[in-house]
């Protein structure tokens, strides 16, 4: 099944060498992608051992999948993504001393599977972007005993204002899904949620000084039970199979 915005992302990788969000010296971008990696390797650091295999679903680039390689060093990682050109960009990047743990492919999540030793799906803002997610969902949950997705938090009303007017969220086909719904379609397939946080609230592609501004508030945000779940922009969750 081929994406609609599959073009849109090799085209990026094309003009910047990668994708907007990790190859653009944006400081909101660096601060909110690097939020997200520190959470994302916590999140797996406490639920499993470095010896599990890893597939990274929706790599991109590469250059996240690398940063979880280095900072959690798992035994084998495996980055997919149905973008040829990212998946190039992606191969050119892995440093000498990470050939033998790390490899990208071009594959998709439609049929995407685990191989010997592979036992965490990580997609990380995977779901949002495809015109199927249930049915990737299904494959997933086939193939992997525990799945962690990161995604933007559908609860927060100007993630959905940003979505309809940036041009960027267009061409991308971005639309970020309630988290009762992802999590019913994950039990739908016989997963349970283990552990769900939301946190972040600045955008990728936000004006510096509003940026900080943002940034200056994130921990007062993240305290405040309720207001932490309308408010912050990322959800991630653990999933694992009854």
């Amino acid at each position: 099944m081929a994406e609609r915005n599959i073009n849109a992302f090799n085209c990026d990788t094309a003009s910047h060498g990668g994708y907007v969000y990790t190859s653009v010296d944006r400081w909101s971008s660096r601060v909110a992608v690097g939020r997200q990696t520190d959470e994302l390797v916590r999140l797996i650091e406490l639920n499993f051992s470095r010896s599990i295999g890893i597939v990274d679903i929706g790599c991109g680039d590469g250059a996240l999948t690398l940063e979880l390689a280095r900072r959690f060093q798992p035994d084998h990682i495996r980055g997919i993504d149905p973008a040829a050109l990212a998946v190039e960009a992606a191969q050119k990047r892995i440093p000498t001393n990470l050939t033998e743990s790390i490899g990208f492919e071009v594959d998709d999540i439609y049929q995407v599977q685990a191989r010997q030793g592979e036992g965490l799906a990580v997609a990380r803002g995977v779901l949002h972007h495809l015109d199927d997610p249930q049915a990737a969902i299904a494959q997933l949950c086939k193939h992997f005993p525990a799945v962690v997705a990161l995604e933007p938090n559908g609860y927060n009303p100007m993630l959905k204002i940003i979505e309809k007017a940036s041009t960027y969220h267009r061409l991308h086909d971005e639309k970020s899904y309630w988290p009762p719904t992802l999590n019913g379609w994950f039990e739908r397939n016989g997963f349970c949620v283990v552990r769900q946080t939301y946190f972040g609230v600045v955008p990728y592609f936000c004006p510096t000084p509003i940026a900080k501004t943002l940034k200056s508030i994130e921990p007062l945000v993240e305290a405040l039970p309720f207001i932490r779940e309308i408010a912050c922009g990322t959800s991630l969750v653990l999933y694992r199979k009854n």
